[in-house]
């Protein structure tokens, strides 16, 4: 093997460490924090010394507001001239399968005038159209065009709204899926959630349906069963004093025509996997139907009379960050699967708001915080990085009180012992958030740009069971598990709910056993079966005897007392390793692409501590003799696209190796060769620009040196990575 060649000598990486910290370098941080000391110096005499124009893209510039018949909107006294208001459908993405980027949709002028009169009106409706459904740019006359970010109506004051209780949250203990009523009385459950599909309660093909109503002047198909049950449900919950949370879903089957308004451009049925679909806010008929059918829930069941029941509010969709399976959208790019969910939260907060004051929307999130669920970026991608997109989309268009459903199931759903968990430390940026590190969440969402009118948002905890393991102790695991989440859900009061899921095991969902009760074997998947601990435990929650029935749990999640439960103390965040530029071929994912030769095993692998996000990697181990080689026939971005890189790390993941030789080949080129000893690793930034546009041969190779044992040879995170502006 030769030595590193001199094209590789420059191998900086950037990693940037959690909670919006400054960008540190990997190497020589003092150094970096001076020259990032002058760049802020720089950037700030400019601010000074550049004119300010008249309209800013700074958040409140203009309010608009909602009144029974009127638009009203106000902007800040600093501003000058003569003014430009425009209308814009919130449906602005007209997205096809073929082009997944939105298309510019442009705005109609409904008002012009002087600043100096610091208010506008317009009439709320235009015929039967409601322009609160709608967002509204601002812009100096005189401009061609605004960069002003568009407004949505945020206050609702005027508006004549319901303010009776939608039910009572002064106990948090609930159960998903009840399938006996009696039962879910009989362990004291306060609260529920009901599944609400809409295309269960929209008739759409028939064309004299025998139930409808109307809306904006259209008639709209209602299925009699679908809405028949539902107010069954909700009827008799209202009669028990229990609380519900609407999960409002979307279900998509190969069988739906896609054609349907329902089904957003960018969902193709014949691959959705399991059902639940996004909402399609892409086209100006599926919103029209999504805000119908909205109003249609929040009207109907908000009425002061509970005449059908009562719902307290809608979790919008499901586990929205792990969408190929639980929000469809197709094979999209996560800042995509943000904008069409954001835009599906904003007109629930518009329907909502404007019926009853505290009809609540919630985001939907499952466990993963800063790893993703998935190494496809375009099938999932971490929590933070969704919620953090809403939070600054909402924002940018106007805040509004958006809460958040999340699911903390443990790391391993089959395992109950969530104490146990190492991927979910007590830090901002922790892998996960469970039950282990739960009280991070609400202590996340009081940073001050998370609040809304200063205050931190509520969290449901809306589906999250635990398993019942197979043996003798599988029943005292699942309930010491449920007793030690219980105490801790209890010691934060941000947590307004705990949806234990589920009541019943349901024989077909992958293996898991989360029941309180057993399923009783018979062909009915609904078969109610035997009580299990948890069940006794569930009984007690929240009663005289909770805890000596939860005193058994104490020696097995290995405390005395149930004191000091919430930690208020967390560790600072861990350096994360964040790819710059656009990921173009992703070689871990394409491994089944790869001719093989002369390797031993191949394998994903994951590197890194278990608490923090682990980085994957090839695991390439070599034969005892001559050299293993893994290729792949990769077409290189044309210039036009940006500069290309090869970005990887080397890595001999053993201590006990004696040593391997890893060696990189660009159409039969030598680009790369190290030769590491056990456990050392070596970081690679490899220009391909000379093979822009071209269709070329990269080999990762790897020698043994003789001796095989523990050579796990293990290339971290190699992809070509296509970044703009980049000159080295």
């Amino acid at each position: 093997m030769k030595s590193t060649p001199a094209l590789f000598q420059s191998e900086s990486r950037r990693v940037y460490p959690g909670s919006g910290a400054l960008n540190h370098a990997l190497e020589k941080p003092t150094r970096f924090l001076f020259l990032w000391s002058i760049r802020l110096l720089v950037f700030s005499l400019l601010f000074l010394l550049l004119p300010v124009p008249k309209i800013r893209a700074a958040l409140g510039e203009m309010t608009v507001a909602v009144t029974r018949d009127e638009i009203q909107f106000r902007w800040n006294p600093e501003i000058q001239g003569s003014l430009v208001i425009s209308l814009l459908p919130l449906a602005t993405n007209q997205m096809t399968r073929d082009a997944a980027e939105p298309q510019e949709v442009p705005g109609v002028e409904v008002w012009r005038g002087d600043a100096s009169a610091l208010k506008a009106v317009i009439p709320r409706f235009d015929g039967t159209s409601d322009r609160m459904f709608a967002k509204y740019r601002l812009r100096v006359a005189s401009a061609k065009e605004s960069k002003e970010i568009p407004q949505h109506v945020t206050d609702f004051s005027g508006l004549e709204r319901r303010h009776q209780s939608l039910g009572s949250t002064k106990s948090k203990k609930g159960i998903t899926c009840l399938l006996d009523v009696a039962d879910g009385l009989a362990v004291g459950c306060a609260q529920l959630n009901e599944n609400i599909v809409i295309e269960g309660l929209l008739d759409l093909q028939s064309k004299d349906p025998k139930a409808s109503f109307v809306y904006e002047g259209r008639t709209i198909g209602l299925r009699q069963g679908g809405v028949a049950a539902l107010d069954s449900h909700l009827k008799t919950a209202y009669k028990n004093g229990q609380r519900v949370t609407g999960i409002l879903l979307n279900n998509v089957r190969a069988d739906t025509p896609a054609s349907s308004p329902l089904v957003h451009p960018l969902t193709d049925p014949e691959r959705v996997p399991i059902g639940p679909s996004a909402f399609n806010t892409a086209t100006e008929e599926g919103m029209f139907y999504y805000r119908a059918i909205l109003h249609w829930l929040v009207e109907r069941y908000t009425r002061p009379d509970a005449a059908y029941g009562t719902l307290s509010g809608l979790v919008i969709g499901n586990e929205m960050q792990s969408h190929w399976s639980w929000y469809h959208l197709g094979n999209v790019e996560p800042k995509i699967v943000i904008r069409e969910y954001a835009a599906a939260l904003r007109v629930a907060d518009l329907v909502a708001r404007s019926i009853h004051a505290d009809f609540r929307i919630y985001v939907s999130l499952e466990h993963h915080w800063t790893m993703s669920p998935s190494e496809d970026p375009t099938k999932a991608f971490p929590g933070l990085e969704a919620l953090d997109g809403i939070r600054r989309i909402s924002a940018m268009g106007g805040n509004f009180p958006w809460c958040l459903a999340f699911h903390p199931y443990p790391e391993n759903l089959l395992k109950p012992e969530f104490w146990k968990d190492r991927s979910a430390p007590l830090r901002f940026d922790a892998p996960r958030i469970t039950f282990q590190n739960l009280e991070v969440l609400p202590a996340f969402l009081k940073q001050p740009e998370y609040l809304f009118d200063g205050k931190t948002r509520s969290i449901a905890l809306t589906e999250q069971g635990f398993n019942c393991p197979d043996g003798e102790n599988g029943e005292v695991l699942q309930a010491a598990a449920y007793a030690f989440g219980w105490k801790k859900v209890q010691a934060i009061p941000e947590i307004e709910s705990f949806l234990y899921h589920r009541h019943v095991d349901h024989p077909h969902e992958y293996g898991l056993h989360c029941g309180m009760r057993a399923h009783d074997g018979s062909s009915n998947v609904n078969g109610v079966g035997k009580e299990r601990a948890i069940w006794r435990v569930f009984k007690s929650a929240g009663t005289d005897q909770e805890d000596g029935a939860c005193a058994f749990a104490l020696p097995i999640i290995g405390r005395s007392d149930w004191s000091n439960l919430v930690s208020t103390k967390f560790e600072p965040p861990r350096r994360q390793i964040l790819e710059e530029g656009r990921v173009f071929y992703d070689f871990v994912q394409k491994r089944d692409e790869a001719l093989n030769e002369n390797i031993q095993n191949l394998a994903r692998k994951l590197v890194g501590p278990v608490d923090e996000v682990q980085r994957v990697g090839l695991l390439e181990h070599p034969m005892p003799k001559g050299l293993g080689r893994l290729s792949f026939k990769v077409e290189i971005p044309a210039e036009t696209e940006g500069d290309a890189f090869l970005v990887f790390e080397a890595l001999l993941n053993h201590e006990k190796s004696s040593g391997a030789a890893f060696q990189v080949e660009v159409d039969g080129r030598e680009v790369f060769s190290r030769i590491l000893r056990g456990g050392e690793s070596f970081p690679s930034e490899i220009s391909l620009n000379a093979y822009r546009g071209r269709e070329v041969w990269i080999s990762w190779n790897v020698d043994a040196l003789k001796d095989p044992a523990y050579d796990w040879a293990t290339w971290v995170a190699p992809r070509v990575v296509v970044r703009a502006g980049v000159r080295r």
